[in-house]
């Protein structure tokens, strides 16, 4: 069976077009304001039309003000159904303010983090993400096992569920170790848009991506 891949920070219409084409349906676009693959409000209205009803969309925060993810929801409802949209959110901010969007959401496991306990309860918490880097620094120093069995045992509920998914965030060039699939189960892999798949600034180098991406698609992980 294919791994289930997202791609991140995609913000034009031919990446996702291509990547439509080569059975890519998750599709991830990046709202934080320091990100090379920033997008403004009115470009990703344009964007979200290439995505079919059934397609799953991701919007990506950092530190943003609620108002602000607010509007973006608002005015997407008023173009599609928002079913299959989850937020993302890769900062510290309390479970009040993820919970208050009343949308479901996937995080960014961050160690600093201090709400762990109300996080693991939240009735719209649908994933978690862990990144690839992350993980391999815990390999090399040896205590990858002990973050692993931490990790279950606190996300023990969450994790049983059906409809929780646990990703892999990769890089293009990461060098995945084999015994990864030993420590978790992932659901998804997510990459990011970034230059090492770009031709020059903002143009995708679109089968260099879709190579890779069949690549992982096949991953044994």
């Amino acid at each position: 069976m294919s791994k289930l891949v997202k791609v991140a920070g995609v913000y034009d219409k031919r990446t996702i077009q291509r990547l439509k084409e080569v059975g890519v349906d998750q599709f991830s676009f990046d709202f934080r304001a320091r990100s090379f693959n920033f997008l403004q409000q009115h470009s990703f209205m344009n964007l979200q039309k290439e995505l079919a009803l059934d397609e799953n969309m991701f919007l990506h925060f950092e530190n943003e003000a609620d108002f602000v993810i607010h509007k973006i929801i608002d005015d997407l409802k008023t173009e599609r159904n928002i079913k299959n949209v989850t937020l993302e959110f890769s900062d510290l901010n309390s479970i009040d303010f993820y919970e208050a969007f009343k949308t479901p959401f996937i995080w960014h496991y961050n160690l600093d983090y201090k709400e762990f306990d109300a996080l693991n309860k939240s009735q719209y918490l649908q994933g978690i993400v862990l990144k690839f880097s992350d993980l391999l620094k815990l390999h090399e120093d040896g205590v990858l096992h002990n973050f692993c069995n931490n990790f279950h045992s606190l996300f023990i509920d969450l994790l049983s569920k059906e409809d929780f998914k646990l990703t892999l965030e990769l890089d293009w060039d990461s060098n995945l170790f084999s015994s990864i699939s030993e420590f978790f189960d992932f659901d998804l892999i997510s990459i990011p848009i970034s230059n090492k798949v770009e031709i020059c600034y903002r143009n995708v180098d679109l089968s260099k991506v879709q190579d890779h991406v069949q690549y992982l698609k096949d991953l044994n992980i």
